[in-house]
């Protein structure tokens, strides 16, 4: 099957269930009902994001109470941030912290090759393409640079270290980050 294909049924999946809510707008418990019925069709790597799911909506005409999706896929977020890692032990407020915690998801992305297989991994490169829109989205000078640094382990994770170490030797990197 196609991308395309994929995402045309993927689409009428998200607003058949949306219907069968029966609601006139949709909110926090509409797009958990919606997240079950992709569960349920796709399996568990096929559930989207409340915000997702509400973009798809959007587009569709379907009106939205922005608060209640936007808490939603807050905590939708975090709990699967927290099913890999625990509170706080991903910090990308430092450059210190975001070395250690870019260490930290390298070694579970191992961990989960060797016993997962390819559903692990792919599973964590999800959370961490999830976490490099967020830093996407601050706008600082260490967030961007956090977010070339995910950018590449997502490209080719083998070379991330290496690539890593030579990034940190850089001028460009001592200029910035004083390092």
């Amino acid at each position: 099957m196609s991308p395309k294909e994929t995402s045309a049924t993927r689409q009428e999946v998200i607003l058949d269930a949306w219907t069968k809510t029966g609601s006139q707008s949709c909110g926090a418990s509409e797009l958990a009902s919606i997240q079950e019925t992709l569960e349920n069709v796709f399996g568990p790597g096929g559930v989207e994001s409340p915000a997702s799911l509400a973009r798809t909506l959007a587009d569709a005409g379907v009106p939205l109470r922005h608060p209640e999706v936007l808490q939603a896929d807050s905590r939708w977020r975090e709990a699967r941030l927290h099913d890999l890692f625990a509170p706080g032990e991903l910090d990308f407020n430092s450059t210190a912290t975001a070395f250690t915690s870019v260490r930290k998801i390298e070694e579970l992305r191992l961990q989960l090759a060797s016993q997962q297989g390819e559903s692990g991994v792919k599973r964590l490169r999800q959370y961490v393409q999830e976490i490099r829109k967020d830093l996407e989205t601050q706008r600082t000078e260490l967030s961007l640079e956090i977010v070339q640094w995910l950018q590449i382990w997502l490209q080719n994770p083998q070379i991330f270290a290496d690539w890593l170490s030579l990034r940190q030797d850089s001028p460009d990197f001592r200029r910035k980050f004083g390092l």
